[in-house]
């Protein structure tokens, strides 16, 4: 399913690197897209799900941007991000100790934190 979705994501018009957009757009595109991929694969979907984690320096529910579930019960936890943020590793870590699939999703700047193994990588970033 994962190289399903990279390839899918590969369709994105580049214009969303473009510097001048608020990053929010693109975000919110590449999310509509996916929510299509589920769509068209007849996998169910939902948005801004909380799996249970809560950050320890001010009480934030952490949200995944989008669960993907396939027709086997397999889940995915996506985070789609345009910087590095290791609270969105956070929670995707989380999100495998309680039996997800975890995807991380980089587009925008270049990848300047390490990645755990178990945590897969969709890099849209141009030049990677």
């Amino acid at each position: 399913m994962i190289k399903l979705l990279e390839q899918y994501l590969g369709s994105i018009n580049e214009s969303i690197y473009n510097k001048k957009r608020p990053r929010a757009e693109g975000t919110e595109l590449i999310t509509s897209v996916i929510q299509t991929f589920a769509k068209e694969n007849q996998f169910g979907f939902e948005r801004e799900v909380f799996l249970g984690l809560t950050r320890k320096t001010n009480d934030y529910k952490g949200l995944i941007d989008i669960i993907i579930i396939k027709p086997d019960g397999t889940r995915y936890a996506i985070e789609i991000d345009s910087s590095n943020k290791k609270w969105s590793l956070e929670k995707l870590i989380h999100a495998h100790n309680i039996g997800y699939v975890p995807v991380w999703i980089r587009w925008h700047t270049k990848i300047k934190i390490e990645i755990p193994k178990h945590i897969n990588l969709i890099n849209l970033i141009k030049g990677k």
